[in-house]
């Protein structure tokens, strides 16, 4: 794989839960507060609520009894899978969500919770499916639309985004989030003069979403407004990470207010430090964190992938080391833990940790995709495209994952098909799809394709240069010289 090839910046990159959703204990057997009640005949979510402070252990307690006692009533259902939501407690969340939803029927709340755990979860597919549900209950609800839009986005279908958000536009009043969207989707189209009024639109709405200002700088590079999107990249760099939804969410807000405070406020700060690139302050956010709460494996399993960027590998296996003494079913420690041992050449024991990973979550995408790295490495190409077509069946659009398989099919000879996969990692056109579509062109060329390859190469000469890519047109000119 030479210089132009994409290279899969997931697969050395720490996963992080940001603010709103931060890690939590997995559940494993509900030992505390309901010794005495009797069996019921529906069986419930089990959980072990030991690693948790004094007042989210209270918290959950009581929901967690009142749901058992009452299996169904939706609202003990529904309020049960807040607290856990609120801790993170995801796959028992998710569950008494989707009890929830089906006791009530018609209650919207049930599914669009469903639908920010099932995204957290890695369940995209259901994600969407959740969202566009809780829209059809309650269409008038904005926030609920604007979820579901931005989950179409992630999905890799901008037409159909922007559809969506055409439709908020004829009903409802101008917002900054509405906005954002819209720019969001034309981006993703392609139509950056489109996006770049809509951003600027959104940035006079409401000019206090840090995404927004990297958003608009990409789309102003886009069309040759260098200095202006110079301006607003410096506003993003400046500005701390936040990670709201650009709107209003009421039943998210909901569930963080469940959650204690000491403590995650400097997970949190920790989080966001870490996700800034201040490493030194993100360790002693996280650092703080445990000395509130030493029992807690939040801050521990963060701690492995700082340690991992500054360099500290044995600082690192003893937070991993720590993580697994209070909880073994920690889906990101072992992520985390993969990651580093990918970063130091380890690719047997990083195998291991990303099938700890998944043994804890099927439907990690990161980890799936990071395993079928490291079996390619050591040579064991069919299991290694069995791992990339496990992740398409999850997440049909997951650019790398087409990347990695098309590549892995096209070097064993399978080319009709690896060109089938490598043609969709430039559905979606951004800074990164001259870089796929160089590896495109190649294939292309060498199939004899040359009217597809000359196509491909234009393409990429055009986005390379709106984003100022010199490396990408330097491989194109040196490669593809006659098309200059």
């Amino acid at each position: 794989m030479n210089d132009a090839t994409p290279k899969s910046r997931i697969r050395l990159r720490p996963r992080i839960r940001w603010a709103g959703f931060l890690l939590a204990p997995t559940l494993i057997a509900y030992t505390s507060g309901c010794q005495d009640k009797p069996a019921t005949e529906v069986e419930f979510p089990q959980v072990e609520l030991g690693a948790f402070g004094d007042g989210a252990r209270a918290l959950l307690e009581e929901r967690l009894e009142v749901a058992r006692s009452r299996p169904h009533d939706a609202q003990a259902l529904g309020r049960s899978a807040m607290a856990l939501h609120a801790y993170e407690v995801f796959e028992p969340a998710l569950e008494l969500y989707r009890r929830a939803a089906a006791q009530s029927g018609t209650d919207f709340r049930w599914h669009y919770l469903r639908g920010l755990v099932a995204s957290e979860f890695g369940r995209q597919a259901e994600a969407e499916e959740a969202f566009r549900t809780a829209a059809q209950l309650e269409a008038g609800e904005t926030f609920v639309t604007l979820r579901l839009a931005a989950a179409v986005i992630e999905a890799g279908r901008p037409r159909e985004a922007l559809d969506l958000y055409e439709e908020l536009a004829a009903t409802q009043d101008d917002s900054m989030a509405l906005q954002f969207g819209r720019g969001s989707a034309l981006a993703g189209l392609g139509r950056y003069e489109d996006a770049v009024t809509a951003l600027q639109r959104a940035a006079s709405l409401g000019a206090d979403y840090r995404p927004l200002y990297y958003q608009l700088a990409l789309a102003l590079r886009s069309i040759g407004r260098k200095e202006e999107a110079a301006r607003f990249l410096a506003l993003y760099q400046r500005m701390e990470p936040d990670y709201r939804p650009p709107f209003p969410d009421p039943l998210l807000r909901q569930v963080e207010e469940l959650r204690e405070g000491s403590y995650l406020h400097h997970l949190n700060r920790g989080i966001g430090l870490e996700a800034a690139g201040r490493l030194e302050d993100a360790l002693r956010e996280y650092s703080r964190a445990l000395k509130v709460e030493p029992a807690q494996v939040h801050a521990r399993v963060n701690l492995i992938s700082v340690y991992s960027e500054m360099g500290r590998p044995e600082d690192a296996a003893e937070s991993y080391r720590e993580t697994l003494e209070v909880n073994s079913e920690i889906e990101e420690a072992h992520y985390n833990y993969g990651v580093m041992l990918s970063r130091l050449g380890n690719q047997g024991e990083a195998e291991t940790a990303y099938r700890q990973a998944l043994a804890v979550n099927p439907y990690s995408a990161h980890a799936r995709l990071n395993l079928g790295d490291t079996l390619e490495q050591q040579g064991r190409t069919a299991e290694a495209r069995e791992e990339f077509r496990q992740v398409l069946q999850v997440n049909p659009g997951h650019r790398l994952a087409h990347f990695r398989l098309g590549m892995s099919l096209f070097q064993q000879g399978e080319r009709s098909e690896a060109l089938t996969h490598l043609r969709r990692t430039v559905d979606i056109k951004d800074e990164e799809t001259p870089q796929f579509l160089v590896v495109l062109a190649r294939a292309e060329r060498a199939l004899g394709n040359h009217t597809e390859a000359v196509r491909h190469v234009a393409e990429a000469r055009r986005i390379a240069r709106q984003h100022d890519l010199t490396g990408i047109l330097a491989i194109l000119d040196r490669e593809f010289p006659a098309t200059q």
